[in-house]
């Protein structure tokens, strides 16, 4: 029993006294690969700091980048299949033709980001804020949206069949020719609302 008591405290140390240094060190190593190589597969990188970020193309399938800065990163076709980037920030970041499907994005910032041509098939968009992005032509079949902010997005041509859309904010978003969750297409002068002509 004596010997548990002597142990504990030095277990305690070497586990709540880690430098803090090292955690950085070890997430600027990460970053410098991923700037390198463009490719992260499943790697951790929450709260990295990748803002303006030349990536295209990257591969980062199932990355974890959790509250990490990508605002005005270029990720144009990048592949993040299954990521995490909930409460990240991608605010006016190129996301154009990116594949994001199953990606989670809850509570993210992408206002002001080009995502026109994306996949995000059963991506998880709840509460993310996607004010005045471009999502022209965007895939987004089951995913889940509720409570979202698309104000004045452009949502033209884009994909919404069996997408979760409550409580979502449409104002001012352009939704012409988007096919809705019901699979109708959204009429001409279709702004804040799908309007649809039987």
């Amino acid at each position: 029993m004596r010997m548990i008591y002597l142990l504990l405290p030095a277990f305690w140390l070497l586990t709540v006294c880690v430098p803090v240094s090292e955690v950085f060190a070890f997430n600027a190593k990460k970053v410098a690969k991923l700037l390198k190589s463009r490719m992260c597969v499943s790697c951790d990188l929450k709260n990295a700091d990748l803002k303006n970020a030349e990536i295209p193309g990257a591969y980062l399938q199932g990355a974890q980048l959790q509250g990490a800065d990508l605002s005005q990163a270029n990720l144009k076709k990048a592949k993040l299949y299954k990521s995490n980037l909930s409460g990240a920030n991608l605010t006016d970041a190129k996301l154009s033709y990116a594949k994001l499907e199953q990606t989670n994005m809850a509570g993210s910032n992408l206002s002001g980001a080009k995502m026109d041509n994306t996949y995000m098939d059963q991506a998880n968009l709840g509460g993310c804020n996607l004010k005045g992005a471009d999502l022209q032509k965007a895939y987004m079949v089951g995913a889940f949206l509720k409570n979202a902010n698309l104000s004045g997005a452009d949502l033209r041509g884009a994909t919404f069949f069996g997408a979760n859309i409550i409580g979502v904010d449409f104002t001012d978003a352009n939704l012409e020719g988007a096919r809705w969750r019901n699979g109708k297409k959204c009429a001409a002068g279709s702004i804040g609302k799908c309007i649809i002509v039987d």
